[in-house]
């Protein structure tokens, strides 16, 4: 008789590793954005193209994360998860070898084609090897190391830039070794190719779940977006509070986003609890901590209330993970986490807009910062009250 593999610590600690890559991308090159402009000043519009070197990556997520779920499903896990972390690293190291700014941009967007493979297939194998509980600590577990492992490489790239501009390009390395290790302890789980048993009077032949996948999509596309309000404007609004000097923006930053990993702990404690109930907790989070960020009551309850903002954060991708993993059926597990990386990608890229379109309605970034505030609140109410219908399948109900 046949007995499937069972994944273990090896396995979950693989995923921690792949999920630390996206992070990569963007906060390993986050203090060389200086470093890039007086390195090319030939070049037309570096003062635009600089900050993009670090966007462009996620772009490529939006982009190509459908394509990576689609050929993951069809050509498996293992394999491309191998190519593609290989292709991360190249693509990372490269302008420390060649340095021209066409090698730059190739090499960023030969890297943002490897994260959104690698993005894909990492939260495919969560669920393939993972039950809800296990996956729950695994996502614990990665939220909780992503933000530590982050401040030690903003400082880390810092330094090292200030040595040569392209020194820190060096760190994408790891990829190389992650790769490595993926062949040694990732394999291939077994899948049903068959009707899923939990949908009643499914025909042999499944067709993909297009509108679950639309809710999916719009409910992580409108959370990012909302998400990264704070990730990229938080330093602005302490600015318009009258703090201008660097060291102590990054200080501020810094101390808020302990509540991160205090945010995976406590989506550890709810993960058992409904989808209805996860949402409402994180919205209502999300919505004290940027409303009491926008008031501007004074420093220390800024603070306190990015502390909470940072709480939301740290439950945010591992709510909409677990969530997305338990609603789409393990056939289209590989092409449901596609367009859910390409969901929360194109939030992440527009999130600016809103934020500038907001400034504009409502007179400022602080006022921006309380209409979203009020917003998630009001998403949180109508979420927890549309959850009492009676009859109903409990699910989140900001998309559908």
């Amino acid at each position: 008789m046949h007995t499937p593999r069972r994944a273990g610590f090896a396995q979950g600690l693989v995923i921690i590793l792949i999920g630390i890559l996206p992070m990569m991308a963007i906060v390993t090159l986050m203090p060389i954005v200086p470093a890039l402009v007086k390195a090319f000043p030939e070049v037309g519009g570096i003062q635009t193209l600089a900050p993009l070197v670090l966007s462009a990556p996620g772009l490529c997520v939006a982009l190509f994360s459908p394509f990576a779920g689609a050929l993951t499903d069809r050509l498996g896990r293992r394999k491309l998860l191998i190519i593609f972390t290989t292709l991360y690293g190249i693509g990372g190291v490269l302008p420390f070898f060649i340095t021209s700014f066409t090698a730059l941009m190739a090499g960023r967007l030969l890297l943002g084609v490897g994260e959104a493979f690698i993005l894909t297939i990492g939260n495919t194998l969560l669920g393939d090897y993972f039950d809800k509980d296990a996956r729950a600590k695994w996502l614990m577990w990665q939220s909780f190391v992503g933000p530590a492992l982050g401040a030690v490489l903003v400082a880390g790239s810092g330094k090292l830039s200030m040595v040569a501009w392209n020194l820190p390009f060096l760190i994408y390395a790891v990829a190389l070794g992650i790769a490595a290790f993926a062949v040694f302890t990732v394999y291939e789980p077994e899948r049903r190719t068959d009707a899923d048993p939990r949908e009643p009077g499914t025909a042999t032949v499944m067709a993909f779940p297009s509108g679950l996948m639309m809710r999916i999509a719009a409910t992580t596309f409108v959370l990012a977006a909302i998400y990264f309000v704070y990730t990229l404007q938080f330093s602005l609004a302490l600015d318009q509070m009258g703090i201008k000097k660097g060291s102590e923006l990054g200080l501020y930053t810094a101390l808020a986003s302990v509540g991160v990993p205090v945010g995976s702990i406590l989506f550890k404690f709810i993960a058992g609890r409904s989808a209805n109930l996860q949402f409402t907790v994180l919205f209502v989070l999300l919505g004290i901590g940027l409303t009491g960020i926008g008031m501007a009551l004074g420093l220390e309850a800024t603070m306190a209330f990015a502390f909470v903002q940072q709480l939301a954060a740290g439950m945010t991708i591992p709510v909409l993970i677990g969530w997305s993993l338990r609603e789409l059926p393990e056939r289209f597990r590989g092409r449901g986490m596609g367009w859910w990386c390409s969901a929360f990608f194109l939030g992440q890229f527009v999130s600016p807009f809103f934020v500038t379109g907001m400034r504009a309605l409502a007179g400022g970034l602080l006022q921006a910062f309380v209409v979203f505030g009020v917003l998630c609140i009001a998403i949180a109410l109508a979420n927890a009250l549309l959850s009492r219908s009676p009859g109903q399948r409990p699910r989140p109900h900001l998309a559908g």
